[in-house]
Parts: structure tokens; sequence; C-alpha cells
């Protein structure tokens, strides 16, 4: 065996490995990416909640206040 088959079996092996720990790496990224959009995604989730739930909070006493004036006989709300 010569010595330039050696050199292009150890530089064929070099590029093999540095081709397999790209991949790895690109692999890592999106994985990584995709995990920080999906908890990204379930953070605004939560603050659409809280803020859904909080207008409910608002809007009660007000559906309340309708409701007994309703059961009065009042013409209250919008277009009243």
């Amino acid at each position: 065996m010569s010595t330039g088959f050696v050199v292009l079996a150890v530089s064929t092996g070099v590029v093999v490995i540095v081709v397999a720990v790209a991949v790895m790496l690109v692999v890592l990224f999106v994985t990584l990416s995709m995990r920080g959009r999906q908890k990204r995604g379930a953070e605004r989730r939560g603050e659409l909640r809280r803020d859904v739930d909080a207008a409910r909070e608002r809007a009660a006493p007000g559906e309340r206040d309708s409701d007994a004036g309703r059961e009065r006989g009042e013409n209250v709300g919008p277009g009243a």
C-alpha cells in the first residue's frame, strides 16, 4: 500500500468526521430553535389566558348589574 492511499484514506476519514459533526450541530440547532419556539408559544398562550381571565373579571360586575336590571325590568345595556 503506498503512502498516497494512506493519505487519501486519512483525509477521507477526516472529511467524514467533519461532515458528521456538522450534521449533528445542524440537528442540535434546529432542535433547540424548535424548542424555543414552543416555549415562546406556551408563554404567549399563558399571557393570553391571563388577559382573558382579567377581562372576564372586569366584565363580571357589569354583567351582574345588567342581569339585575333586567330582573327589575329596566332597559340597560348598549342601545338602551
